[in-house]
């Protein structure tokens, strides 16, 4: 069974003592039909993603600042509740989404990986629902407690917050 949340979910980043090591917290995880999982975590610093086979060395490990990711946030339409979330490696765009089916009556919960080189898409991959480890509006929620806010007007985020 999927673990999942609905609601505006807070993901608070807290100071870390000088010289202390930061503390990841998961943001998401799942496994995928070929074996291999992805997983998600955010700290103070930024935003840390793993893909390969649990148990191994990750085949890719990212760690990239809040200043080099991109937030997609839910529109407020449509079917589904979904956000994505973008690190980039060179020329190669990872994209991690997840969505909640709010029109069906058990609001099914999905989720999956892109992985794209400029318009081409090089693999999509999507998670197996006993595996995904996932909170609806995760993604904004650790963006925002980064310090970020959405404008509405302009549909992008921002440092300075009014």
């Amino acid at each position: 069974m999927a673990r999942f949340s609905i609601g505006w979910s807070v993901l608070v980043l807290s100071a870390v003592p000088f010289g202390a090591v930061a503390q990841a917290e998961p943001l998401f995880q799942c496994a995928f039909a070929n074996g291999k999982t992805v997983v998600l975590e955010t700290d103070e610093t930024g935003v840390s993603y793993r893909f390969g086979r649990p148990g191994q060395t990750p085949e890719l490990a990212l760690h990239r600042p809040y200043t080099q990711i991109n937030v997609t946030p839910w529109p407020g339409v449509g079917r589904s509740i979904w956000e994505d979330l973008s690190l980039h490696n060179g020329a190669v765009t990872y994209r991690l989404w997840g969505a909640l089916d709010r029109m069906s009556e058990d609001h099914e919960l999905s989720a999956g990986l892109i992985v794209e080189q400029g318009e081409d898409e090089l693999a999509r991959l999507d998670c197996l629902p006993d595996s995904l480890n996932y909170a609806v509006f995760s993604f904004s929620d650790a963006y925002g407690a980064a310090g970020y806010c959405w404008n509405f007007e302009d549909f992008i985020w921002q440092e300075t917050c009014e």
